[in-house]
């Protein structure tokens, strides 16, 4: 087991310090999610790439693009190895602050990890450029400049850079693929 594989408050309080030298370097590559046993029912779009860090552990950034509201998305940094979400961005997100009660309706908030509570420190972000409404109509071709401003001020508030080998790949809404239900069955 590596030292940094376990995490620790001193461990995240380092890692977005900027002491690390965390880089995202690569693009991000897409997939698709889907439902629980529907493979032909996708419910978002998800992509992930490393980010490099001087740490012995590794850290990366994954951005998930819900397929019904494209506006409304996030982008995480994750510890694998623990499978610690340490900062999450949700861009006009909406659920229930189960610790203050508050509604988050269609608002873009940060969550920050802590060994003691989790992912449940909710603040409002002052640093993120898009705009706080809902984008009624929104498709991903015009939504795409928005999510790479949006990779690029959340990997620079955390207090890492972007790299010169990054470049921007625009998500695709996947191919469904037809499904005979029923027919697996037989030879």
């Amino acid at each position: 087991m590596q030292p940094d594989d376990e995490m620790t408050d001193a461990l995240a309080e380092k890692i977005f310090s900027g002491t690390v030298g965390g880089v995202l370097n690569t693009p991000l590559a897409w997939k698709q999610k889907n439902a629980p046993r529907s493979a032909h029912k996708p419910v978002h779009i998800e992509a992930w790439a490393p980010l490099k860090t001087d740490l012995s552990c590794r850290l990366e950034l994954r951005m998930r693009i819900g397929l019904d509201v494209l506006w409304e998305y996030s982008l995480l940094v994750l510890h694998p190895a623990d499978k610690t979400c340490l900062k999450r961005l949700d861009v006009r997100g909406t659920h229930l602050d189960r610790s203050t009660g508050e509604d988050y309706l269609n608002r873009t908030h940060k969550h920050k990890w802590s060994r003691a509570r989790g992912n449940r420190d909710v603040y409002a972000p002052d640093d993120i450029r898009h705009t706080p409404e809902p984008i009624f109509g929104a498709t991903l071709e015009s939504m795409d400049e928005e999510y790479d401003r949006v990779v690029r001020d959340f990997i620079t508030e955390c207090k890492m850079t972007v790299g010169g080998s990054y470049a921007w790949v625009p998500p695709t809404i996947p191919v469904t693929q037809p499904t005979f239900d029923g027919l697996e069955d037989y030879p």
